[in-house]
């Protein structure tokens, strides 16, 4: 792993920033990194700086208007995954907008055709460029048949992270496994759980009703992209393999995605498809349940799981990837080995018959997210974005 790079630099002192922060998806497009970059512009504007959002164009929510801070540029749906959005930037009139907007710090957090833009007006006009990595995709590849693209993908990543003065990383995970791959200048931006938003409090009686969950059955539920990179078929093999030891528990999948409609024209007994839930509606889906599973392998970080746990849930989930940044098996989670629907069936049927087991997981869970706060984690964030431009001005003053 390597040093982080802010011990090298001099701190800005200046208070108020702009961000100038370029992202394919973004609100009301709902996935891990829309989620976290909205999440992010509220923050910062909530500290006074000022953030502006170039992103691509999305049907916005009947009776919405957009947020201030986006601007959008014309787009098509993503041919291998329609709910993404490729932009198709006009660079001369994005530039004009950056050059009038004044940004501190471009940060571009996709790496397609808005982050190239971001990137190229960052060279014209002189800024400092971070760059976050988000996905990892050589487990994409593989979900979708398309293995032969990661040799050229490492190549373009390097090329495209070359030009960035830092490398953002949500877990220290994902921070090797970009060195190790030959990328450089790198750092640690973590994530964080809002312990308000996701409690226990927020369980809700009638919620589990509507699912045909008694008082005294189990709702076991997973949260996220309704797709394939996320190991479902995984999980519904592991679900079928129960059978009676499901002791009537249901599962619930919260989210939307491409497998949605042919899980549910599946009629599996026992599952429900609730579709996307947002606001208080999720906040009473992870409460109002009993167990969180999560088969994934692709997480960069894992932002769900941190959610299931300030949420009080014990979680059974794939021992990979970004989510053993903070899950310890037999401790706050129950980690079972990735890519099995025989040890993601194991898992489940431990849980499942251990009432006891469920609540030591579940404290644990509510301790490990109860120190997990944002506040500190976007100190540590807009720290970095003044010591990159505090080293820009020193390049540019030498």
């Amino acid at each position: 792993m390597g040093v982080s790079y802010t011990a090298c630099f001099p701190a800005v002192t200046t208070d108020a920033m702009r961000i100038a922060l370029f992202s394919e998806v973004y609100w009301p497009m709902v996935s891990g990194v829309a989620v976290t970059l909205r999440r992010l512009a509220d923050s910062l504007t909530a500290r006074g700086h000022e953030v502006r959002v170039y992103s691509a164009t999305y049907q916005l929510p009947a009776g919405c208007e957009d947020r201030p801070e986006a601007r959008r540029s014309r787009s098509v749906p993503l041919f291998l995954y329609p709910d993404v959005q490729w932009a198709f930037p006009r660079f001369g009139e994005l530039l004009e907008d950056v050059t009038a907007f004044r940004p501190d710090i471009v940060h571009v957090a996709t790496e397609f055709s808005m982050g190239l833009a971001g990137a190229k007006i960052a060279r014209r006009l002189g800024v400092p460029l971070v760059a976050s990595a988000h996905t990892n995709y050589d487990q994409y590849a593989g979900r979708y048949g398309m293995d032969w693209l990661v040799r050229p993908g490492w190549h373009y990543l390097r090329w495209f992270y070359g030009h960035a003065d830092v490398v953002l990383c949500p877990s220290r995970f994902y921070q090797g496994y970009l060195e190790e791959r030959g990328i450089g200048r790198t750092a640690l931006w973590t994530r964080g759980v809002d312990t308000d938003t996701f409690s226990p409090r927020h369980r809700d009686a009638s919620y589990r009703s509507a699912l045909d969950v008694g008082p005294d059955d189990l709702l076991v539920t997973y949260v996220g992209r309704i797709a394939r990179e996320k190991n479902l078929d995984l999980l519904l093999d592991a679900w079928s393999a129960l059978g009676d030891r499901r002791r009537g528990a249901r599962l619930a999948l919260v989210g939307r995605g491409p497998l949605a409609e042919p899980i549910r024209r599946r009629s599996i007994a026992g599952v429900h498809v609730v579709g996307l839930l947002e606001g208080q509606a999720l906040s009473a889906a992870y409460a109002s349940a009993d167990l969180f599973v999560f088969p994934s392998t692709t997480e960069t970080f894992g932002n769900v799981l941190a959610e299931a746990m300030a949420s009080g849930l014990p979680s059974v989930a794939a021992n990979a990837g970004g989510v053993v940044e903070f899950a310890r098996h037999g401790e706050n989670a129950w980690l079972v080995a990735p890519g099995s629907a025989d040890a993601l069936a194991a898992g489940l049927d431990r849980l499942l018959g251990d009432a006891a087991l469920r609540r030591r997981l579940a404290a644990a869970a509510l301790r490990t997210a109860a120190e997990r706060r944002w506040d500190a984690i976007d100190d540590r964030l807009i720290e970095d974005y003044r010591r990159v431009a505090g080293r820009k001005s020193l390049v540019r003053a030498a």
